[in-house]
């Protein structure tokens, strides 16, 4: 029965024209791009672990080719603008275990063939648990940033889909 209502799902979705966010986005992206990220003078070593996050990151969504800024067709420039920490939960003797790491990254996005640019702002976050140490060590701080800017891309990746179509 399960299988019917699948099938019938599949095929609703694709009699209504339904495309995923993702395949707009593609267009947009088309087959090569360029990401430039503005290395930030107070946090140097998120910034260089910022660009390899996002380049895995567009590969792995879009199978695009990551290009020198002369032969891609698309340009992504990201200024790492602002990463926050916030205590959510204390234990019992009043140190923060829990917390929220929050990003704030500026896209500026161009188009080559168009020669539009577009800016967005975005904020990502990211909640972790430090467990039994009441400290953010730097490769916890590193790994929470990491994540939060992937869920920041994700955020971009979205309104650039939403603006196209």
């Amino acid at each position: 029965m399960s299988r019917y209502v699948f099938f019938l799902l599949i095929v609703f979705l694709a009699g209504c024209g339904y495309t995923p966010i993702a395949h707009h986005t593609k267009e947009v992206f088309e087959d090569r791009i360029f990401v430039e990220v503005k290395i930030d003078v107070r946090d140097p070593k998120n910034s260089v672990t910022l660009k390899d996050e996002v380049s895995k990151a567009i590969f792995k969504k879009f199978h695009t080719a990551i290009s020198d800024k002369e032969d891609s067709n698309a340009v992504i420039e990201i200024i790492l603008k602002n990463i926050s920490f916030s205590p959510l939960a204390e234990n019992t003797i009043g140190f923060s275990t829990f917390y929220q790491c929050k990003t704030e990254i500026e896209f500026k996005y161009t188009n080559k063939a168009t020669q539009k640019t577009r800016i967005f702002t975005k904020e990502g976050y990211y909640n972790f648990a430090l467990g039994n140490i009441s400290v953010i060590t730097d490769s916890i701080r590193m790994e929470v940033i990491n994540k939060a800017v992937l869920n920041t891309l994700d955020s971009f990746i979205s309104q650039i889909g939403i603006d196209i179509s």
